[in-house]
């Protein structure tokens, strides 16, 4: 692994530390998925091997798997999680974010979203002044009609991921022009018929913990925008 490699894993794991001395005892903690969350899960790790009590709800299989491998005690998706943290794509200042590259999206909004508090762990090459920056929006499609989507959103380029996600959805990225409103396309793309959930999600700029190489942690609310 390279230095640059190295200082990422250093920003996550700062990010993660940030988001796991948050958790309390006898908290509900829904786990994300993806390389950030996999550090919030570790450093959670570490509390309950101190003694911290509590319960994890995974967003994934690996999510799960490492949790397992920590000794962290999990439970299903019931009640609502009283935090959760995750990472993302790509953040933009106002909030909106992107998620998904993992194809955990459907299960991060069921447990992300019902969090009293949902935590967004990046480090900087995460944030950027656009979406376009990223370009594009995965959404989870009923594999059925995963071609009647396509037809519907010829535009934006539909490419089908190989395999299916934890709860057997298609995988589908779309291409988003550059300048569009992503809130209006993603409405545009929620409505078509067989379409379960989109990548898009807004959050509050104080939960998005920005990580960096030194181990120092800022919030979005309060980091210097990029140029």
């Amino acid at each position: 692994m390279g230095a640059h490699d190295d200082g990422r894993t250093r920003a996550w794991e700062a990010a993660g530390r940030a988001a796991a001395a948050l958790v309390a005892d006898g908290d509900r903690v829904g786990l994300g998925t993806g390389r950030a969350a996999a550090a919030g899960i570790r450093a959670l790790g570490r509390r309950v091997a101190d003694g911290l009590t509590c319960v994890g709800v995974p967003t994934s299989q690996a999510s799960q798997a490492l949790a397992r491998e920590l000794a962290i005690p999990l439970a299903r998706m019931r009640e609502p999680v009283d935090i959760a943290f995750d990472g993302a794509d790509l953040v933009v200042p106002s909030g909106l974010t992107i998620k998904g590259a993992g194809g955990a999206l459907v299960r991060e909004r069921i447990v992300d979203g019902s969090a009293g508090r949902f935590l967004v762990l990046v480090d900087a090459p995460k944030i950027s002044t656009t979406l376009d920056a990223w370009g594009v929006l995965p959404i989870a499609v009923v594999p059925f009609a995963v071609q009647h989507v396509a037809v519907e959103l010829p535009d934006l380029a539909p490419v089908r991921r190989p395999g299916r996600s934890d709860d057997q959805l298609a995988i589908v990225d779309l291409t988003v022009p550059a300048g569009s409103d992503w809130e209006v396309l993603d409405a545009r793309v929620r409505a078509v018929p067989g379409v379960v959930d989109t990548g898009l999600f807004r959050v509050r700029t104080e939960h998005v913990f920005v990580g960096a190489p030194d181990g120092s942690v800022t919030t979005l609310a309060e980091y210097p925008l990029p140029a």
